[in-house]
């Protein structure tokens, strides 16, 4: 038996598929739709993800019953089956919008299996919807869920979220697009990347936050940052006795910028850098 990673279609969270036959498990392609049985707040139900077939470290310890992998005519019919969510989504969003003006309705998925829709919506504040819920089931007949979710989820359900990206450098197709875990992109990626001076607006993508992208080299960043003076740093400026204070350093071109005590700039190369300090430091 084997197990998998999916990214759950209508919950939007990954799980880890247990008891997999091997048989099936060989046919398996990166982004197969398959089946599975998950327990939710006590209650079981089958539901459908997409599989991920390269490594993912995930946290969380949300597992499923495998049950079978769909079809090339259960795929196509489950499509089908996806325009009735559609259908009802402007109702949805017209309601919704009403009930709570702060929020953006983004899209709505269908599981024909428990005959259940899913809505999505976007909001920087906390809702008790509880009410709302119990009057759109009794006007749409189905039972319903609701899933608040993040800007970089948004843009991932957000059907119309490829139609934003062209002619954009956001990356989205790699990051937001794709089945793997969304990244918290800290305001120290940019400080680390030497890129605090620009316009942070530049720097976020069509979510509204920083670019996933900004993690890409990150770590090549650290580690080649090691052989750099920190920023801050009171060193002797090379073939001088002025001193001066490292304000930033490109690992690009290997570069050490300082700020001299007589308020110029220097751009100097991280190797007569190194030399200087071992030299004031072999003489200390």
């Amino acid at each position: 038996m084997q197990t998998i990673v999916v990214l759950d279609y209508f919950m939007n969270k990954h799980f880890t598929i247990l008891n997999i036959p091997d048989e099936s498990y060989q046919t398996f392609t990166h982004g197969d739709k398959i089946s599975y049985l998950v327990e939710e707040k006590g209650t079981e139900k089958e539901s459908i993800g997409m599989v991920i077939l390269y490594p993912l470290k995930i946290s969380e310890k949300r597992t499923g019953q495998f049950v079978k992998k769909l079809t090339s005519q259960e795929c196509e019919e489950f499509i089908k089956q996806q325009e009735f969510a559609l259908k009802v989504f402007p109702l949805f969003k017209k309601k919704f919008k009403q009930s709570f003006p702060g929020s953006k309705p983004i899209s709505s998925r269908y599981n024909p299996i428990m005959d259940q829709l899913y809505f999505y919506f976007y909001s920087e504040e906390r809702y008790v919807f509880s009410d709302f819920v119990r009057d759109f089931r009794q006007e749409i007949g189905k039972n319903i869920f609701l899933f608040q979710v993040g800007a970089r989820d948004m843009m991932r359900l957000d059907p119309n979220a490829k139609a934003y990206a062209v002619g954009s450098d956001c990356g989205m197709e790699i990051a937001c697009q794709g089945l793997g875990l969304l990244p918290s992109v800290e305001m120290e990626s940019i400080a680390m990347q030497g890129l605090e001076g620009r316009d942070t607006e530049r720097l976020k993508g069509r979510c509204g936050k920083l670019k996933c992208s900004l993690l890409y080299e990150l770590e090549i960043y650290a580690q080649e940052g090691k052989d750099f003076p920190h920023r801050g740093e009171k060193i002797q400026c090379p073939n001088s006795k002025q001193n001066g204070i490292v304000s930033s350093y490109n690992i690009i071109t290997r570069e050490v910028v300082i700020k001299t005590e007589d308020g110029g700039v220097l751009r100097v190369p991280l190797s007569l850098i190194k030399k200087t300090k071992e030299k004031s430091e072999s003489c200390s």
